[in-house]
């Protein structure tokens, strides 16, 4: 029996389907947040030499509003290719390629029948047109009621819309022509309103590199500590991806000691510095802390998980734009074959306006 519980053990341990990891995803969409969080990494343990290839897909139901500031509808799709090499037993570097797509998806019907069903307000969105990638920031928001006299003065046609805006209404199409453009002094920091296009877009979002150093820890409830550094490039397109230019990020984490049939945790720290801080109208902060609890439970041959992300304010001083984000994820991984295939879905909660209304992750993880 003693050496049967040997095996169990060593087995967890070696199986690629209950190592337990972060989930390869910001816990964000691009059109909300402009930039991807660098969220704390560096769970799972490793080997000198162990070569892993990882595949993972994230799909971000995105609906944000505040009157008079900004409207965010649409869905972005993240697909990742990650690669990691154990130089030693304490050190780990990697790449993780993306490649974004933002449109109008295809969620908005299932979501607010689910919300029907389960009693939660809709929050307008239903009166939106559904599967239509609908973006707008609106700059002169705390002015609209000074532009609704206005109205009474200057010809329709170098104000758009009537103010102030409704909740409910859809950002205007609004190309400025000349005369407009001269009026605002030729500045689109002031045009009333600036929208993304409703086309569907993709293009590579930021490549990112990063290392690992693990310390182990000879403790009763520790196992080790992960200390990471994570460096990225812009997108190819700033659109897709934010203008985010280059970006730093240092983490570090602790994590408990792994067991067949009992809980685990792990908790991760991390600070990025960003070299680009102004998207289309839109000042970003300069550096961005979040924090990254994990809980799970380890079984023989599979593992169910929940996280949590904080991240600090994405935006400066555009409302509710401008809050923290909060958001969970509550998954489970299992062996597939010679694959180990892990799922999630992830929701936010306490702040709406800065996180993704809804997620869904997958991705396989193979030994190479």
């Amino acid at each position: 029996m003693i050496w049967r519980s040997r095996l169990v053990l060593l087995l967890a341990a070696l199986a690629p389907g209950v190592l337990h990891a972060y989930i390869e995803f910001p816990y964000a969409a691009g059109f909300q947040t402009i930039r991807m969080p660098l969220l704390p990494r560096g769970s799972e343990p490793w080997k000198k030499g162990d070569m892993e290839i990882q595949f993972s897909a994230g799909w971000m139901n995105v609906w944000s509003i505040q009157s008079n500031r900004f409207i965010l509808d649409g869905e972005e799709v993240r697909l990742n290719a990650g690669l990691s090499w154990g130089l030693s037993n304490r050190l780990r570097v990697g790449i993780v390629a993306p490649y974004v797509i933002q449109g109008g998806g295809i969620l908005d019907r299932t979501i607010e029948r689910f919300h029907s069903a389960t009693l939660v307000t809709q929050g307008h969105r239903q009166e939106f047109p559904r599967n239509k990638f609908n973006v707008s920031y609106e700059p002169l928001g705390p002015y609209y009621p000074i532009l609704q006299q206005l109205e009474r003065v200057i010809e329709s046609s170098y104000l758009p819309r009537k103010y102030p805006r409704s909740d409910i209404d859809p950002p205007v199409a609004y190309l400025p022509d000349p005369e407009t453009s001269a009026f605002l002094g030729y500045d689109l920091d002031w045009f009333p309103e600036d929208s993304l296009d409703a086309r569907t877009r993709s293009g590579p979002g930021a490549l990112r590199i990063y290392a690992d150093y693990r310390l182990p820890i000879s403790s009763d409830y520790f196992e080790a500590m992960v200390f990471s550094v994570q460096g990225a490039s812009e997108g190819s397109s700033a659109t897709v991806a934010g203008n985010t230019g280059r970006s730093l990020s240092f983490s570090t984490l602790i994590r408990s000691e792994k067991k067949v049939h009992s809980y685990y945790w792990a908790a991760g720290l991390s600070y990025a510095m960003f070299e680009d801080r102004k998207f289309r109208l839109l000042e970003l902060p300069a550096q961005q802390w979040a924090f990254r609890p994990r809980l799970g439970y380890l079984m023989e041959d599979a593992e169910i998980f929940g996280e949590y992300v904080f991240y600090s304010s994405p935006v400066k001083n555009w409302g509710k734009l401008s809050a923290a984000g909060h958001e969970i994820a509550l998954g489970v991984s299992t062996e597939l074959g010679s694959y180990s295939l892990e799922i999630a879905v992830i929701e936010n909660f306490i702040t709406y306006s800065t996180t993704p209304d809804v997620g869904f992750y997958a991705s396989l993880r193979r030994q190479l």
